[in-house]
Order: structure tokens, then C-alpha cells, then sequence
């Protein structure tokens, strides 16, 4: 077996026989070993190492009094005789509800609250009632960190290369010209469910972990919602608790999508070493103090990748200095605000073509779709 590793706190990942053959990018402008980069690691490491501290209660306090809120709302809307008011509740849980799934993913890394019995239990009280594979989609989100920009195999890109789009056939290639649409209104949160539970089988056939955290969500996610289900049509409340989840899936599906999609797409190709690979493999979002905390820090989202013991409060700080540090040489990208972005990609769909020679980072071309024809 191929063992993927990577500069991150991740477990190794055994590469399925099925797609072991489709590493071109990996190797495409493979220059670890021949330079230490724009910024080497050593110099990038020490420059955060005093941000990596994590302060429990900042997570803790954000986590659950944003959790009580929400359950308050979500009972609430579920209770109230009233349709518009039952409407109004679930629009302000969706959006609760949306930021507290952005912190299982910080859960994830052990970042939120630094306490591990915390950081497992609470993602799983948050993802379940909502469906969400949590211990799933942490297997697949601990190989997305080793592949980001560096392999075509990472299981949460989100963007097209061109000889998939040739091979395609019409109606995909259509899919593609339109993703952002199809993703953001139409798939939504079920989309990301399914799409999560589709990467994770071919891992699952040789990773264990990967079984594992299927049957585990099989069995949570079960067992929750015949809870939830059994109460409220006991008192005649099922199908307006399902009309409401909906709702709320609808919401959560595409503000998430609308992330998922900003931060990563059209950025790809490897640099000279991991850290510098992360840092030009994604989009880091110029935006509002309060869209920052409803996404948890993540619109800074190369040091994330690049540093993933770095606490959500932290990653403001870590981009500044990590811009600093790259200067001139090879400018960070930053964009402003996640609209601007997605109409931008929206209008001007793009492929991932072969690396560029003149990239000093290693990133690809990219190749716009016409999104009227072929």
C-alpha cells in the first residue's frame, strides 16, 4: 500500500488500490527536496508557535451557550401554534445552528476547547439531529488535509480538472458549468451528506477507521432521530419537526456550501514544502468582524490548513504575520467577502489545468468554462 503522509497531526491514511493511479499532481512540481521555498518551514513554524496555545473556555463558552440558544429556538418553533412564528424561530436557529457545525470542524483538530472528552461529545450532540456524519467526515477531513493542492484524490475538492470535464458527458459538463448554483441552492445540506458518505466507501473497503466511523454514525444518527421523531409524533408534531428541519437543512446546505467552495476553489498545485502548499491552496476572505466569528475564523483559511493546532481566535493574528512574512515575494492570496467570490466563479467557471511553469508556488492553470457551451 502507498502511505500518504503529510506536515499535519494527522493518522496515515492507506491509499484505495481503485485510485492510487490518478496522482499526476502530486508528482507534477514535486520540489520538496530541492529548495526550501519562498518562506522555509522552519522560519513559518516559529513564527506562530506562540499562537498554538489553546484557551479552553473561549471555546467552551462559545460552543455551549450557542448550543442552549439553539435548542431553546428549535423547541420552540417546533411548539409554537403559530406557522410564521414557528418559520421565524427555524430561520434563526438555521443560522445558529449553521456557525455551531463550523465549530465541529474545529472540534475536529482538538482547537476548540482543548479537552478531547469535549471536543468528541459535542460535535456528535450538534451533527446528528441534523443527519451530519460527523465521525465520518473527520476521517475524510483528516486525508483532505494531507492532499489539499498536492493530489487530485483529496476527497473534499471541490473543483474540476480538465480531463474530467473532456470525459464528462453532457449533462455533467453542465453540472459543472453550474456548480456553484447546483451546490449552493439545489443539493445543499443532503448534497454534502451524500457526497461525504460516497467519498468515504472507497476508503472504507481498506481503512478501518473509515468502518468504524460509518457503523458509529449509522447507529447515532438512527438512534437520534427515532428519539426525536418518536416525541414529536407522539404529540402530532412529526411532519411540522420535518418541515422545519428542511428548512433548516436548506440553510445550513448553503451558507456551508458557499464556504466549502469560496475557500478552495481555483486554487491548486504543490509548492516547495507542505506548509507553503497550504498556505497558496486556499482563499483567505477579507470580511466583516461578525462574518468572521459566524464562520469561526475560517475566512483566514491558509493558516488554518498550514497550522491546524492554531485556535479560531488565533487565526487573524497568524494571517497577518504569515502575509508579512510572504510579502512581495509571492503575495497571500486575500479576496474580499465570500459574495464577491462567488459571483465572480459563478460568472467565470474554471478548470484545473497542468501546473504552470511560472508559478513559484506550484499552482496550476486554470481554465475558464464557457458556461453557455462546451
Amino acid at each position: 500500500m502507498i502511505m500518504i503522509t503529510g506536515a499535519c497531526a494527522c493518522s496515515r491514511i492507506s491509499l484505495p488500490r481503485s485510485i492510487r493511479k490518478r496522482r499526476r499532481f502530486v508528482m507534477a512540481h514535486d520540489t520538496s527536496n530541492k529548495r526550501l521555498g519562498l518562506v522555509s518551514p522552519r522560519d513559518l513554524e516559529a513564527l506562530i508557535r506562540d499562537l498554538e496555545e489553546i484557551k479552553p473556555w473561549r471555546g467552551l463558552a462559545k460552543s455551549a451557550i450557542g448550543y442552549g440558544v439553539f435548542m431553546v429556538l428549535a423547541i420552540a418553533a417546533v411548539y409554537s401554534p403559530y406557522p410564521a412564528v414557528s418559520i421565524g424561530l427555524a430561520f434563526v436557529a438555521g443560522l445558529i445552528v449553521t456557525t455551531l457545525m463550523v465549530m465541529t470542524h474545529d472540534a475536529i483538530h482538538r482547537t476548540l476547547t482543548g479537552w478531547a472528552w469535549y471536543d468528541e461529545l459535542y460535535p456528535l450532540a450538534v451533527s446528528y439531529p441534523l443527519l451530519w456524519p460527523h465521525q465520518t467526515y473527520r476521517e475524510i477531513h483528516k486525508i483532505h488535509h494531507k492532499m489539499n493542492g498536492s493530489d487530485e484524490n483529496d476527497p473534499e475538492r471541490v473543483q474540476w480538472t480538465e480531463e474530467e470535464y473532456a470525459k464528462a458527458g453532457k449533462f455533467v459538463q453542465w453540472y459543472v458549468r453550474n456548480q456553484w448554483m447546483v451546490d449552493m441552492f439545489v443539493l445543499g445540506g443532503i448534497g454534502f451528506i451524500i457526497s461525504t458518505l460516497s467519498r468515504a466507501l472507497p476508503f472504507a473497503r481498506h481503512v478501518k477507521s473509515m468502518r468504524r466511523a460509518l457503523i458509529v454514525d449509522a447507529i447515532g444518527i438512527l438512534g437520534v432521530n427515532l428519539t426525536i421523531y418518536g416525541i414529536c409524533i407522539s404529540q402530532g408534531l412529526g411532519l411540522k419537526y420535518f418541515l422545519l428541519y428542511l428548512l433548516v437543512e436548506r440553510m445550513v446546505g448553503t451558507l456551508q456550501q458557499l464556504r466549502a467552495h469560496a475557500e478552495h476553489y481555483g486554487r491548486f498545485g504543490k509548492a516547495a514544502h507542505y506548509f507553503e502548499t497550504q498556505i497558496f491552496n486556499c482563499r483567505n476572505i477579507r470580511t466583516s468582524d461578525l462574518v468572521s466569528f459566524f464562520y469561526n475564523g475560517l475566512n483566514f483559511h491558509s493558516v488554518h490548513h498550514a497550522f491546524v493546532k492554531i485556535p479560531f481566535y488565533n487565526l487573524g493574528e497568524a494571517h497577518r504575520r504569515i502575509v508579512a512574512a510572504y510579502g512581495d515575494k509571492c503575495p497571500v492570496l486575500e479576496e474580499d467577502s465570500y459574495l464577491q467570490v462567488a459571483i465572480r466563479a459563478i460568472r467565470r467557471p474554471l478548470l484545473i489545468g497542468e501546473t504552470d511553469p511560472g508559478s513559484a508556488v506550484g499552482q496550476a492553470r486554470m481554465k475558464s468554462v464557457n458556461s453557455k457551451r462546451d
